[in-house]
């Protein structure tokens, strides 16, 4: 049943309805003189439907007509715990540190938290051009036109971007994040195993933030209303594995070091896996920057031999030990014995194997990579 009826207010790019018959997510049309603006239903309150327009508001006025759309409407949910299916497969990023030390099952999900300019968009299109999958789907959210269409300019045959800027009102970056999990669970559903790269966790919450203040919702936790957090718990519950495919979310996430973020927070709660960029590793040209003691994959176990497993477990235990003895041996306080002689002895074979050039590393070499480091620690 097709609801009709006209718009009674415009207000912060939302716009105020009466559509009897209407529900929350209902795709909308609404008619102007000039073209046709699609929506979504966010809200209904007091009999008034709150539609939030795909596109900008401009030349809609009381009184035009507005209408559901029934075939528009496209609900991509999670599926259900009987179609789903153990994560007991790798996936091959290419990445040295990922892939030794941080292994990525097929069907995580897994988060890359880093401060701007610690290399997180290198560090995805690496992860995206190089990874073993059937499919790529890249959501690039809220991103500025220029990164837009460097997305564009390295897309390959295997590869679909989904775009929405940030100059796009909050609706039309949500329904694009919507468009770019409903097509990895099309392509998980004929068998595929794909890649979905998200980018940006946060700019996706600011979003759902501006649909929420503006449908009347209150603010709860850091500013954000409550729905925020149920709806990113939501849309990253789509990823995973099944019988048919599976689909391997990599979301990148603001971290800027600040505790209270609840949006980083939240996703370390919702995600499989972080992988935490330094800033410092960053600054010293250290490519992929990543900290490797301050992350972890929650996948790994299940999805490498026990060798690389305790070679894993060596080289991270020696990173660690580096890291945490650094100042009192650089004064000469430290003590040596046999297992920090070996600790500094492997240094620079660890910092090898962690540093890497934009050329991907294939399966045997990094493990190979990883067992020479790790005989040096034995």
């Amino acid at each position: 049943m097709i609801a009709r009826g006209r718009v009674r207010a415009v207000r912060g790019g939302v716009v105020h309805a009466r559509l009897p018959l209407a529900a929350v997510g209902d795709a909308v049309t609404i008619a102007t003189l000039a073209r046709r603006i699609a929506g979504r239903v966010e809200a209904i309150v007091e009999g008034i439907s709150i539609v939030a327009p795909f596109d900008t508001v401009d030349g809609i006025a009381i009184g035009s007509p507005i209408c559901t759309d029934p075939g528009a409407r496209d609900v991509c949910v999670a599926p259900d715990v009987a179609q789903r299916a153990p994560i007991d497969r790798p996936l091959w990023t290419g990445v040295r540190a990922i892939d030794g030390l941080l292994s990525i099952g097929r069907g995580a999900r897994v988060g890359i938290f880093g401060a701007p300019g610690t290399g997180k968009s290198s560090l995805v299109r690496a992860i995206v051009a190089n990874a073993r999958v059937d499919a790529v789907v890249v959501a690039a959210i809220g991103e500025r036109g220029r990164e837009a269409q460097e997305w564009h300019s390295i897309g390959d045959a295997r590869t679909t971007i989904v775009c929405a800027t940030g100059d796009r009102p909050a609706a039309r970056r949500v329904r694009a994040t919507q468009e770019a999990f409903g097509l990895a669970d099309r392509l998980r559903r004929r068998g595929l195993h794909v890649l979905l790269l998200f980018d940006s966790l946060a700019r996706y919450a600011g979003a759902l933030r501006e649909l929420g203040v503006a449908s009347g919702e209150g603010l709860g936790r850091g500013g954000f209303p409550p729905s925020v957090f149920a709806r990113l718990a939501q849309t990253l519950e789509i990823a995973g594995a099944t019988h048919a495919g599976s689909i391997t979310a990599i979301v990148t996430v603001l971290d800027d070091g600040d505790a209270r973020d609840p949006v980083s927070d939240a996703a370390r709660s919702l995600l499989d896996g972080h992988i935490v960029l330094s800033p410092t590793l960053a600054q010293a040209g250290h490519f992929p920057a990543i900290d490797v003691p301050a992350s972890a994959s929650r996948t790994m176990d299940a999805v490498v031999t026990l060798e690389q497993c305790e070679a894993a477990a060596l080289v991270r235990g020696a990173l660690a030990w580096l890291e945490r003895t650094h100042e009192a041996r650089s004064l000469g306080l430290l003590v040596p014995d046999a297992a920090s002689e070996r600790f500094v002895a492997a240094r620079e074979c660890i910092e090898n194997f962690l540093r890497q050039g934009r050329h991907a590393s294939s399966p045997a070499a990094t493990l190979a990579g990883l067992n020479q480091t790790a005989d040096i620690l034995r």
